[in-house]
């Protein structure tokens, strides 16, 4: 038998997963619930979000896009991504910018798009 509160349908769980999801904006939650392929809805914090390489390259664009939160090259760990709880941790950590419209690539990764950019200007 588990102790009082212990199981998901016990308050601590329950108050946990609430403050969790204030944390992760609803935006995001809808983004990585709709695109999760065949996989059904994220219902547990410490869940596996089970996103592949492709996946999370877009997850990461929608973050800086549409989120304004920027992920240094440091922080593209599997462990930052590996649950809703790891994520939410990661970009307590960081203050959105407000959406930009476009994912940068930042000054270490950009392969000399800016040399390229001055060619075309």
């Amino acid at each position: 038998m588990m102790p009082l509160g212990v199981g998901i349908s016990g308050a601590p769980f329950w108050r946990n997963w609430k403050k969790l999801i204030m944390e992760i904006p609803q935006k995001l939650k809808e983004y990585i619930d709709n695109n999760r392929g065949s996989l059904p809805p994220i219902t547990d914090p410490d869940e596996p979000l089970q996103i592949d390489s492709l996946g999370l390259i877009r997850l990461i664009a929608f973050l800086e896009k549409d989120l304004g939160y920027l992920v240094e090259n440091d922080e593209l760990i599997p462990e930052n991504f590996a649950t809703l709880r790891k994520l939410s941790q990661l970009l307590s950590t960081k203050t959105p910018t407000g959406p930009t419209g476009e994912a940068k690539l930042s000054s270490d990764l950009s392969f000399g798009t800016q040399a390229r950019r001055q060619e075309l200007q």
